[in-house]
Protein backbone atom coordinates (compact mmCIF):
# COMPACT_ATOMS: atom_id res chain seq x y z
CA UNK A 1 0.00 0.00 0.00
CA UNK A 2 2.47 2.02 0.99
CA UNK A 3 4.81 1.48 -2.13
CA UNK A 4 1.98 2.63 -4.27
CA UNK A 5 0.73 5.83 -2.52
CA UNK A 6 4.17 6.84 -3.06
CA UNK A 7 4.04 6.21 -7.03
CA UNK A 8 0.62 7.80 -7.00
CA UNK A 9 0.89 10.58 -4.53
CA UNK A 10 3.55 12.70 -7.12
CA UNK A 11 1.81 11.98 -10.34
CA UNK A 12 -1.64 13.26 -8.38
CA UNK A 13 0.57 16.65 -7.63
CA UNK A 14 1.85 17.25 -11.09
CA UNK A 15 -1.34 16.89 -12.44
CA UNK A 16 -3.11 19.19 -10.06
CA UNK A 17 -0.33 21.64 -10.88
CA UNK A 18 -0.29 21.42 -14.78
CA UNK A 19 -4.27 22.05 -14.40
CA UNK A 20 -3.88 25.17 -12.24
CA UNK A 21 -1.49 26.11 -14.90
CA UNK A 22 -4.00 26.04 -17.97
CA UNK A 23 -6.80 28.03 -15.78
CA UNK A 24 -4.61 30.28 -14.92
CA UNK A 25 -3.16 30.81 -18.50
CA UNK A 26 -6.93 30.46 -19.68
CA UNK A 27 -7.60 34.06 -17.60
CA UNK A 28 -5.00 36.32 -18.34
CA UNK A 29 -5.14 38.98 -20.91
CA UNK A 30 -2.27 39.92 -23.49
CA UNK A 31 -0.24 43.11 -22.67
CA UNK A 32 -1.21 46.37 -23.99
CA UNK A 33 1.53 47.95 -26.68
CA UNK A 34 2.48 51.46 -25.86
CA UNK A 35 4.82 53.46 -28.60
CA UNK A 36 7.20 55.69 -27.23
CA UNK A 37 8.43 58.16 -29.29
CA UNK A 38 12.20 59.19 -29.33
CA UNK A 39 13.40 61.90 -27.62
CA UNK A 40 16.53 62.16 -29.38
CA UNK A 41 19.95 62.17 -28.07
CA UNK A 42 21.04 62.71 -24.73
CA UNK A 43 23.24 66.42 -24.64
CA UNK A 44 24.17 69.13 -22.04
CA UNK A 45 23.72 72.78 -22.19
CA UNK A 46 24.67 76.37 -20.59
CA UNK A 47 22.80 79.37 -20.08
CA UNK A 48 24.78 81.89 -21.64
CA UNK A 49 22.91 85.34 -20.67
CA UNK A 50 23.56 88.90 -22.14
CA UNK A 51 26.99 90.50 -20.69
CA UNK A 52 28.84 93.34 -20.72
CA UNK A 53 32.79 92.34 -20.50
CA UNK A 54 35.93 94.61 -20.47
CA UNK A 55 38.55 92.65 -22.86
CA UNK A 56 41.78 92.18 -20.85
CA UNK A 57 45.10 91.79 -23.24
CA UNK A 58 47.42 89.07 -22.00
CA UNK A 59 50.90 88.90 -22.37
CA UNK A 60 54.57 87.30 -21.17
CA UNK A 61 57.98 89.20 -21.18
CA UNK A 62 61.14 90.06 -18.96
CA UNK A 63 61.82 92.98 -16.84
CA UNK A 64 64.18 95.00 -18.64
CA UNK A 65 65.75 98.82 -17.16
CA UNK A 66 64.81 102.00 -19.03
CA UNK A 67 68.44 102.79 -19.20
CA UNK A 68 71.40 101.38 -18.81
CA UNK A 69 75.36 102.51 -19.46
CA UNK A 70 78.82 101.99 -19.34
CA UNK A 71 80.15 104.12 -17.19
CA UNK A 72 83.43 105.18 -18.88
CA UNK A 73 85.70 108.15 -16.66
CA UNK A 74 86.85 111.33 -18.75
CA UNK A 75 90.47 111.39 -17.16
CA UNK A 76 93.32 109.15 -16.12
CA UNK A 77 94.20 108.44 -12.75
CA UNK A 78 95.03 106.47 -9.70
CA UNK A 79 91.45 105.94 -7.89
CA UNK A 80 91.97 107.09 -4.36
CA UNK A 81 88.31 106.72 -2.87
CA UNK A 82 85.08 104.68 -3.94
CA UNK A 83 81.79 104.33 -2.53
CA UNK A 84 81.15 100.57 -0.41
CA UNK A 85 78.12 99.86 -2.59
CA UNK A 86 80.51 100.53 -5.94
CA UNK A 87 80.28 96.69 -6.41
CA UNK A 88 78.03 94.45 -8.25
CA UNK A 89 74.14 94.53 -6.58
CA UNK A 90 75.02 97.61 -5.27
CA UNK A 91 72.49 100.53 -5.12
CA UNK A 92 72.98 104.28 -5.56
CA UNK A 93 71.13 107.40 -5.63
CA UNK A 94 71.17 109.98 -8.40
CA UNK A 95 73.97 112.58 -8.23
CA UNK A 96 75.11 110.13 -5.89
CA UNK A 97 79.92 110.29 -5.34
CA UNK A 98 80.92 106.98 -6.80
CA UNK A 99 84.34 107.39 -6.75
CA UNK A 100 87.09 109.77 -6.85
CA UNK A 101 90.67 109.59 -9.27
CA UNK A 102 93.95 111.32 -7.90
CA UNK A 103 93.30 115.16 -8.19
CA UNK A 104 96.75 116.45 -7.57
CA UNK A 105 97.94 116.65 -11.11
CA UNK A 106 94.87 118.34 -12.25
CA UNK A 107 94.96 120.87 -9.38
CA UNK A 108 98.51 121.39 -10.69
CA UNK A 109 97.06 121.93 -13.75
CA UNK A 110 94.87 124.56 -12.97
CA UNK A 111 96.96 126.50 -10.54
CA UNK A 112 99.29 126.32 -13.84
CA UNK A 113 96.88 127.79 -15.70
CA UNK A 114 95.61 130.56 -13.86
CA UNK A 115 99.45 131.83 -13.73
CA UNK A 116 98.72 131.87 -17.24
CA UNK A 117 95.82 133.84 -16.93
CA UNK A 118 97.26 136.23 -14.96
CA UNK A 119 100.18 136.90 -17.10
CA UNK A 120 97.91 137.45 -20.19
CA UNK A 121 95.75 139.99 -18.63
CA UNK A 122 98.80 141.48 -17.74
CA UNK A 123 100.04 141.30 -21.34
CA UNK A 124 96.44 143.04 -22.42
CA UNK A 125 96.33 146.01 -20.02
CA UNK A 126 100.17 146.64 -21.17
CA UNK A 127 99.03 146.47 -24.30
CA UNK A 128 95.96 148.91 -23.71
CA UNK A 129 98.37 151.60 -21.90
CA UNK A 130 100.41 150.95 -25.37
CA UNK A 131 97.85 151.97 -27.79
CA UNK A 132 96.62 154.68 -25.35
CA UNK A 133 100.24 156.21 -25.59
CA UNK A 134 100.48 155.79 -29.07
CA UNK A 135 97.24 157.89 -30.02
CA UNK A 136 98.65 160.80 -27.64
CA UNK A 137 101.23 161.00 -29.28
CA UNK A 138 99.81 161.03 -32.56
CA UNK A 139 97.57 163.36 -32.00
CA UNK A 140 100.28 165.70 -30.20
CA UNK A 141 102.83 165.62 -33.36
CA UNK A 142 100.44 165.54 -36.18
CA UNK A 143 97.70 167.46 -38.00
CA UNK A 144 94.08 167.14 -37.20
CA UNK A 145 92.97 166.24 -40.38
CA UNK A 146 95.43 163.41 -41.04
CA UNK A 147 94.08 159.40 -39.76
CA UNK A 148 96.55 157.00 -38.22
CA UNK A 149 96.43 153.57 -39.08
CA UNK A 150 95.72 150.77 -37.14
CA UNK A 151 99.83 149.49 -36.67
CA UNK A 152 100.72 153.38 -35.34
CA UNK A 153 97.46 153.02 -32.87
CA UNK A 154 99.11 149.69 -32.07
CA UNK A 155 95.18 147.78 -32.37
CA UNK A 156 96.83 144.68 -33.38
CA UNK A 157 99.02 144.30 -30.45
CA UNK A 158 95.49 144.66 -28.58
CA UNK A 159 93.90 142.51 -30.48
CA UNK A 160 96.33 139.60 -29.99
CA UNK A 161 96.58 140.83 -26.52
CA UNK A 162 92.81 139.68 -25.57
CA UNK A 163 92.79 137.05 -27.98
CA UNK A 164 95.74 135.68 -25.92
CA UNK A 165 93.84 136.40 -22.62
CA UNK A 166 90.53 134.59 -24.10
CA UNK A 167 92.55 131.33 -24.83
CA UNK A 168 94.07 131.18 -21.09
CA UNK A 169 90.81 131.99 -19.79
CA UNK A 170 89.53 128.81 -22.04
CA UNK A 171 92.48 126.92 -21.21
CA UNK A 172 92.14 127.28 -16.96
CA UNK A 173 88.01 126.59 -17.91
CA UNK A 174 89.51 123.41 -19.21
CA UNK A 175 91.87 122.15 -16.52
CA UNK A 176 88.90 122.90 -13.64
CA UNK A 177 86.67 121.01 -16.00
CA UNK A 178 89.14 117.99 -15.93
CA UNK A 179 89.61 118.64 -12.24
CA UNK A 180 86.03 118.28 -11.64
CA UNK A 181 85.79 115.14 -13.87
CA UNK A 182 88.57 113.21 -11.37
CA UNK A 183 84.86 112.78 -9.44
CA UNK A 184 82.21 110.49 -10.91
CA UNK A 185 78.58 110.84 -10.21
CA UNK A 186 75.72 108.56 -10.79
CA UNK A 187 73.72 109.70 -13.54
CA UNK A 188 70.87 108.37 -12.21
CA UNK A 189 69.68 106.22 -9.32
CA UNK A 190 70.44 102.85 -9.98
CA UNK A 191 72.08 99.75 -9.73
CA UNK A 192 75.49 98.19 -10.31
CA UNK A 193 75.78 95.39 -13.04
CA UNK A 194 79.22 94.82 -13.50
CA UNK A 195 82.15 96.88 -11.82
CA UNK A 196 85.92 96.71 -12.47
CA UNK A 197 87.61 99.11 -10.38
CA UNK A 198 89.09 99.40 -6.80
CA UNK A 199 91.19 101.67 -4.80
CA UNK A 200 94.56 102.05 -6.06
CA UNK A 201 94.00 100.83 -9.76
CA UNK A 202 95.32 102.90 -12.26
CA UNK A 203 92.17 104.18 -15.31
CA UNK A 204 92.49 105.10 -18.29
CA UNK A 205 90.37 107.81 -20.19
CA UNK A 206 87.77 106.12 -22.15
CA UNK A 207 87.94 103.03 -20.52
CA UNK A 208 84.82 101.48 -19.47
CA UNK A 209 85.01 100.21 -15.87
CA UNK A 210 81.03 99.52 -14.84
CA UNK A 211 78.18 98.99 -16.10
CA UNK A 212 75.20 100.21 -14.22
CA UNK A 213 71.32 100.64 -15.12
CA UNK A 214 68.73 102.92 -14.23
CA UNK A 215 66.19 101.76 -10.87
CA UNK A 216 63.54 104.74 -11.98
CA UNK A 217 61.79 103.04 -14.54
CA UNK A 218 61.46 99.46 -15.29
CA UNK A 219 60.48 98.46 -19.00
CA UNK A 220 58.59 95.08 -20.04
CA UNK A 221 58.76 94.06 -23.91
CA UNK A 222 55.34 92.27 -24.89
CA UNK A 223 54.99 90.55 -28.09
CA UNK A 224 51.35 90.76 -28.95
CA UNK A 225 49.48 89.87 -32.78
CA UNK A 226 48.77 92.16 -34.61
CA UNK A 227 45.16 92.16 -34.71
CA UNK A 228 45.16 92.50 -30.30
CA UNK A 229 46.49 96.23 -31.06
CA UNK A 230 42.40 97.39 -31.66
CA UNK A 231 41.48 96.29 -28.25
CA UNK A 232 43.36 99.22 -26.13
CA UNK A 233 44.83 102.80 -26.00
CA UNK A 234 47.96 102.82 -27.75
CA UNK A 235 50.34 106.12 -26.74
CA UNK A 236 50.25 108.62 -29.84
CA UNK A 237 53.19 108.02 -32.09
CA UNK A 238 54.75 111.57 -32.75
CA UNK A 239 53.40 114.81 -31.14
CA UNK A 240 49.96 115.61 -32.97
CA UNK A 241 49.13 119.25 -33.06
CA UNK A 242 45.53 120.66 -33.79
CA UNK A 243 46.66 121.96 -37.35
CA UNK A 244 48.48 118.55 -37.98
CA UNK A 245 45.35 116.61 -36.76
CA UNK A 246 43.36 116.53 -39.68
CA UNK A 247 46.72 114.74 -41.85
CA UNK A 248 47.09 112.60 -39.57
CA UNK A 249 43.85 111.15 -39.11
CA UNK A 250 43.35 110.81 -42.86
CA UNK A 251 46.59 108.83 -42.84
CA UNK A 252 44.46 106.34 -40.79
CA UNK A 253 41.15 106.38 -41.67
CA UNK A 254 38.91 104.44 -44.41
CA UNK A 255 37.91 105.33 -47.53
CA UNK A 256 34.29 106.07 -46.78
CA UNK A 257 34.24 105.40 -43.20
CA UNK A 258 36.42 108.48 -41.71
CA UNK A 259 37.62 105.76 -39.46
CA UNK A 260 39.42 102.51 -39.23
CA UNK A 261 37.77 99.89 -40.23
CA UNK A 262 37.70 97.39 -36.78
CA UNK A 263 35.86 93.92 -37.31
CA UNK A 264 36.39 93.49 -33.43
CA UNK A 265 34.25 96.46 -32.18
CA UNK A 266 30.75 95.59 -32.12
CA UNK A 267 30.39 94.84 -35.82
CA UNK A 268 30.64 98.38 -36.69
CA UNK A 269 33.60 100.26 -38.13
CA UNK A 270 35.68 102.21 -35.22
CA UNK A 271 38.89 103.89 -35.08
CA UNK A 272 41.58 102.85 -33.21
CA UNK A 273 42.01 104.53 -29.76
CA UNK A 274 45.08 106.62 -29.41
CA UNK A 275 45.90 108.94 -26.30
CA UNK A 276 48.62 110.87 -24.58
CA UNK A 277 48.80 108.06 -22.24
CA UNK A 278 48.80 104.77 -23.21
CA UNK A 279 46.23 101.56 -21.63
CA UNK A 280 47.13 100.40 -18.19
CA UNK A 281 48.32 97.12 -17.18
CA UNK A 282 48.73 95.09 -14.44
CA UNK A 283 52.31 93.41 -14.05
CA UNK A 284 52.20 89.77 -11.93
CA UNK A 285 55.02 87.83 -11.04
CA UNK A 286 56.98 85.30 -8.48
CA UNK A 287 59.06 86.89 -5.68
CA UNK A 288 60.53 84.94 -3.08
CA UNK A 289 57.82 82.06 -4.14
CA UNK A 290 55.14 84.39 -3.52
CA UNK A 291 53.11 86.14 -6.71
CA UNK A 292 52.67 89.73 -6.28
CA UNK A 293 51.59 92.67 -8.82
CA UNK A 294 52.92 96.43 -10.52
CA UNK A 295 50.95 99.14 -11.79
CA UNK A 296 52.25 99.44 -15.44
CA UNK A 297 51.52 101.46 -18.36
CA UNK A 298 51.96 101.08 -22.51
CA UNK A 299 54.38 103.83 -23.45
CA UNK A 300 54.72 102.34 -27.11
CA UNK A 301 55.46 100.07 -29.81
CA UNK A 302 58.99 99.11 -30.87
CA UNK A 303 59.89 100.09 -34.18
CA UNK A 304 58.40 97.75 -36.50
CA UNK A 305 56.29 94.78 -36.84
CA UNK A 306 57.79 91.25 -36.35
CA UNK A 307 58.03 89.95 -40.25
CA UNK A 308 58.06 86.64 -39.40
CA UNK A 309 55.61 86.12 -36.44
CA UNK A 310 53.12 88.93 -36.95
CA UNK A 311 53.73 90.60 -33.89
CA UNK A 312 54.15 93.66 -32.11
CA UNK A 313 56.55 94.27 -29.54
CA UNK A 314 54.64 96.78 -26.64
CA UNK A 315 56.86 98.00 -24.06
CA UNK A 316 54.94 98.48 -20.61
CA UNK A 317 56.60 100.89 -18.55
CA UNK A 318 56.48 100.71 -14.27
CA UNK A 319 57.07 103.60 -12.65
CA UNK A 320 59.43 103.37 -9.53
CA UNK A 321 59.97 99.47 -9.84
CA UNK A 322 61.43 99.99 -6.09
CA UNK A 323 59.57 102.27 -4.67
CA UNK A 324 56.86 100.14 -2.56
CA UNK A 325 60.61 98.48 -0.26
CA UNK A 326 59.39 100.37 2.39
CA UNK A 327 55.57 99.06 2.55
CA UNK A 328 56.40 95.59 1.93
CA UNK A 329 56.05 95.74 -1.62
CA UNK A 330 58.86 93.76 -3.00
CA UNK A 331 60.73 95.24 -6.18
CA UNK A 332 60.41 94.49 -9.51
CA UNK A 333 63.59 92.81 -10.56
CA UNK A 334 65.63 93.20 -13.94
CA UNK A 335 65.54 89.83 -15.35
CA UNK A 336 62.15 89.02 -14.00
CA UNK A 337 59.83 86.74 -16.01
CA UNK A 338 56.38 88.42 -15.55
CA UNK A 339 52.65 88.23 -16.91
CA UNK A 340 50.98 91.43 -18.39
CA UNK A 341 47.79 91.94 -18.66
CA UNK A 342 46.37 94.97 -20.36
CA UNK A 343 43.32 96.59 -19.85
CA UNK A 344 41.03 97.23 -22.83
CA UNK A 345 37.57 98.52 -24.25
CA UNK A 346 34.15 97.56 -22.78
CA UNK A 347 32.42 95.14 -25.17
CA UNK A 348 28.19 95.21 -24.45
CA UNK A 349 26.14 92.74 -25.29
CA UNK A 350 28.31 90.10 -25.61
CA UNK A 351 27.49 86.27 -24.92
CA UNK A 352 30.86 84.23 -23.27
CA UNK A 353 31.33 80.76 -24.70
CA UNK A 354 33.56 78.39 -24.01
CA UNK A 355 35.59 77.46 -26.97
CA UNK A 356 34.02 73.81 -27.29
CA UNK A 357 30.50 75.30 -28.11
CA UNK A 358 31.88 76.78 -31.33
CA UNK A 359 31.23 74.67 -33.90
CA UNK A 360 33.07 74.48 -37.12
CA UNK A 361 31.94 77.65 -39.59
CA UNK A 362 31.06 80.04 -36.60
CA UNK A 363 28.14 78.53 -35.25
CA UNK A 364 26.69 77.42 -32.49
CA UNK A 365 23.71 74.54 -31.40
CA UNK A 366 20.71 76.01 -28.99
CA UNK A 367 18.26 73.99 -26.96
CA UNK A 368 14.67 75.59 -26.11
CA UNK A 369 11.88 75.09 -23.54
CA UNK A 370 10.63 72.59 -26.33
CA UNK A 371 13.85 70.22 -26.44
CA UNK A 372 14.55 71.32 -29.81
CA UNK A 373 17.60 72.10 -31.63
CA UNK A 374 18.53 75.61 -33.67
CA UNK A 375 21.78 76.37 -35.47
CA UNK A 376 22.67 80.29 -34.67
CA UNK A 377 25.47 81.82 -36.55
CA UNK A 378 27.41 83.86 -34.61
CA UNK A 379 29.83 87.11 -34.79
CA UNK A 380 32.88 86.24 -33.05
CA UNK A 381 34.26 89.37 -30.86
CA UNK A 382 37.46 87.57 -29.49
CA UNK A 383 38.54 84.04 -29.57
CA UNK A 384 40.46 83.80 -26.06
CA UNK A 385 42.84 80.62 -24.80
CA UNK A 386 39.38 78.68 -23.34
CA UNK A 387 37.06 81.31 -23.73
CA UNK A 388 35.47 82.84 -26.82
CA UNK A 389 33.28 86.45 -26.90
CA UNK A 390 30.48 86.19 -29.43
CA UNK A 391 27.53 87.95 -30.19
CA UNK A 392 24.47 85.63 -30.97
CA UNK A 393 20.69 86.56 -31.61
CA UNK A 394 19.22 83.61 -29.47
CA UNK A 395 15.96 83.73 -27.17
CA UNK A 396 16.65 84.32 -23.53
CA UNK A 397 15.12 81.21 -22.70
CA UNK A 398 17.71 79.30 -25.19
CA UNK A 399 20.53 77.37 -23.65
CA UNK A 400 23.87 76.74 -25.36
CA UNK A 401 24.83 73.08 -26.37
CA UNK A 402 28.52 71.75 -25.69
CA UNK A 403 28.16 67.87 -26.14
CA UNK A 404 29.87 66.70 -29.12
CA UNK A 405 26.81 65.39 -31.96
CA UNK A 406 27.39 64.01 -35.13
CA UNK A 407 24.50 64.18 -37.50
CA UNK A 408 23.31 67.19 -36.76
CA UNK A 409 20.06 68.65 -37.96
CA UNK A 410 18.08 72.29 -37.46
CA UNK A 411 15.01 71.06 -35.44
CA UNK A 412 15.82 67.82 -34.32
CA UNK A 413 14.68 66.77 -30.71
CA UNK A 414 17.13 66.32 -28.24
CA UNK A 415 16.91 65.67 -24.31
CA UNK A 416 18.94 67.78 -21.54
CA UNK A 417 21.61 65.35 -19.57
CA UNK A 418 20.28 66.90 -16.00
CA UNK A 419 16.53 66.41 -16.71
CA UNK A 420 15.22 69.87 -17.50
CA UNK A 421 13.22 70.55 -20.46
CA UNK A 422 15.13 73.49 -23.12
CA UNK A 423 15.69 76.46 -21.38
CA UNK A 424 14.15 75.66 -17.86
CA UNK A 425 17.01 75.16 -15.45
Amino acid sequence: MMRVLKIVLPILILALGFGAFQLLASMREPPQRVAHAYAGPLVEAIAVPLQQVQVVVKGQGTVRPDAQIDLVPQVSGIVVWKDADFKPGGTFAKGALLFRIDPRDYELAVQQAAAQVAQARYLLDLAREEAAIAEEEWERLHAADQAPTDLVLRKPQLRAAAASLEGAEARLAEARLRLDRTKVYAPFAGRVRTARVDVGQHLNAGQAIAQIYSIEKAEIVVPVPDEDLGWFTLPLPIAVTSASTPSVAASVRGPHTGSVADLNAEGRSRAFAFSREGARAEVSGSFAGRQHQWDGRVVRTEGELDPQSRMVRLVVEVEAPYGGIADGIPPLTVGMFVEVAIAGRTVDGVRVLPRVALRQGDRVWTVGRDGVLSIHQVEVVRALEDEVLAYIDMAPAERIIVSQLSGVTDGMQVRLADGNVGGQP
